[in-house]
Parts: C-alpha cells; sequence; structure tokens
C-alpha cells in the first residue's frame, strides 16, 4: 500500500481533527527484543491535503527521517512495514491516544512510544529519497549517490546533508561519487573526474580499478567484515594493498579507515539477543575526509592545494 493511499477512520483524521493532532508530531520510544533495546522515532507529518506522511528514525538500523512507504492507520489498528537492510518487517498493534503499542511476533520485538509534540525542524530540503540540500549550513560540495539499497542511500545522504553536502541521484557537475555499499564502480573518466570518490566496504577485487582515479579517495572498511576472511590479514589487507598502490602513485590525498571489530555494516554486532550496533565515531571518518571543503581551508579548487592525507585510520 502507498503512503498516497492508506485509508484512516478515525474520527481525528476525517473530521474534527482533534485526534489527527493527538497523532501529529514527534513520538520517541524504544525498539525491544526482551534483552536488548534501541531508541526509535516517529514522525507523523501533515500535508497539505490533511493526510499524512510517516518518517522514522533509528540511528542502529540506518534509518534517519526515512519515509515509510507501506502504513495504515484504521480504527486505531496500526501496521506499516519497516525497510531493513536485512529484509523488511511488518509491525501492528494499537493507537492510543498518547502511546503506540506495536509488535513483530516472529522475532519476539515490541515497540513502546510516547507523544513528544512538535517534530523538529530538518536540516535539509529533501526532493527526493537521495536528493537532499543542506538549509542549516553553506552547502560546501555536492555529491551523487550510487546505492543498490533504498535505505541505505538515503540513511547516507542524510549523513552527508548534515556535514554540508549537497547530495543527488542523477549526475552533477563537479561533484563527488559516492557509493553506498559494494558495487561496480564506473572506469575513471580520462577528462572530468569526481571531485571525490567514496566507497564504503569495497571488495578486495576493486582495488584496481579505485587506484585509476585521479581525485581525493575515501574508503570506509569494517574489520570483521566476514567476505574477507580468506584474505591473508582479513579487511586489512585492502587496506595495506589499497595503500601501497596509491603510494606508488605517490599520491596523499587518500583518507583509508578501517574500523574494529565492525562488520561490513559498520555496526559491531550483538550478542545472542543484543541488536548490532553502529560504531560510535562513525561519522567523524566522514567529518575528517570531508574537512578539506571547508571555506576556510579551499579557497581555490586547485586539487594540489588542499589534499587531505589520512593513510590508514585504524
Amino acid at each position: 500500500m502507498n503512503r498516497r493511499n492508506f485509508i484512516y477512520t478515525l474520527p481525528a483524521l476525517t473530521a474534527c481533527g482533534r485526534k489527527g493532532n493527538a497523532l501529529e508530531g514527534r513520538w520517541e520510544g524504544k525498539l525491544t527484543n526482551g534483552l536488548s533495546s534501541m531508541t526509535v522515532n516517529f514522525d507523523f507529518l501533515l500535508r497539505p491535503d490533511k493526510t499524512f506522511d510517516l518518517r522514522i528514525t533509528c540511528r542502529d538500523l540506518f534509518l534517519m527521517t526515512h519515509l515509510i512507504q507501506t502504513w495504515k492507520l484504521e480504527n486505531a489498528n496500526f501496521i506499516f512495514t519497516l525497510p531493513l537492510v536485512e529484509g523488511p518487517r511488518t509491525y501492528s498493534g494499537r493507537f492510543g491516544g498518547p502511546t503506540f503499542d506495536l509488535e513483530y511476533k516472529p522475532a519476539e520485538e515490541k515497540m513502546h512510544l510516547l507523544h513528544l509534540g512538535r517534530t523538529p525542524t530538518p536540516p535539509y530540503r529533501e526532493s527526493g529519497l537521495l536528493d537532499l540540500v543542506p538549509t542549516q549550513r553553506s552547502v560546501r560540495a555536492s555529491a551523487q549517490i550510487f546505492s543498490k539499497d533504498a535505505t541505505l542511500g538515503h540513511f547516507n545522504a542524510d549523513l552527508l546533508a548534515r556535514l554540508g553536502i549537497s547530495t543527488s541521484a542523477k549526475p552533477l557537475a563537479k561533484a563527488g561519487w559516492v557509493f553506498t555499499e559494494d558495487m561496480p564502480i564506473p572506469a575513471a573518466p580520462k577528462k572530468e573526474a569526481p571531485e571525490f570518490l567514496m566507497l564504503l566496504s569495497p571488495s578486495y577485487e576493486r582495488i584496481p580499478q579505485i587506484a585509476t582515479y585521479q581525485c581525493p579517495i575515501f574508503v570506509l572498511l569494517g574489520e570483521a567484515d566476514t567476505r574477507n576472511e580468506k584474505l591473508e590479514r582479513g579487511t586489512r589487507q585492502i587496506a595495506f594493498d589499497l595503500r601501497e598502490a596509491l603510494t606508488k602513485q605517490k599520491r596523499k590525498d587518500y583518507q583509508i579507515s578501517v574500523i574494529p571489530k565492525a562488520d561490513q555494516s559498520f555496526r559491531v554486532p550483538g550478542f545472542g539477543r543484543e541488536y548490532a550496533r553502529l560504531t560510535p565515531g562513525h561519522i567523524d571518518h566522514f567529518r575528517r575526509f570531508l574537512a578539506r571543503f571547508e571555506p576556510s581551508s579551499a579557497p581555490a579548487k586547485n586539487a594540489s592545494a588542499s589534499l587531505l592525507h589520512c593513510g590508514i585510520r585504524a
């Protein structure tokens, strides 16, 4: 069911508006499985046609103000599908005035949320899932997002927009390229290279192609990525061999970061039924690389004027 054609039968949403007002705004609570929990936020945003958009935030699930396409509220019965990287899950439950109580029975997961009130203003203007323009700070660079997964694509577009990077799903002039997961990389352009190249969890086989790009390069790796177990040094083999390929070219315009204990999604797996968590400081690796685009440190477009050399980061 598309978000534009869900059915409301609550009197609030079709008539007097009192319950509509009770629904609108920020809801905050916990997603629990009996042993561990994580914070989750719901935002119900009133549209001009008096229907609602539902956005959900749960950082450890790669959801940042993520627009939910499939949901329905009917006679206080609420059902929605959460788009997880591991596969969608459908939660159902009750809307009971100032609270929501929901569950996903196959995994014994429950949500309990309380109404907080007004939804915070987003730090960007959004015209599409990957099309974000910062509004609370100056735009210091642009990036085209390449992604196989809509959830990961929006999560990383959100992250970059909060750091002052305008993002798009379409080609942009003088923009960087961001690959949110391991996927084929286009051949390096001979004339107009991207302003920068960001690759998240690339495979070992990508090294020769990455090294052909003549622009600042950022690579983020999870040390516990199980795909790399057969490599002599595991995931760090990618970091060392890519660094060697770049230093042979006398390159200094790169940052290779390896996050200890993290898997290919940059989460630290839980134990038993503990939820996996996105590693602390995840955004710091992006912030260090993008520091070269700060107005005070980039007075000119000359790529050799303000390159950031970070080598291998642990």
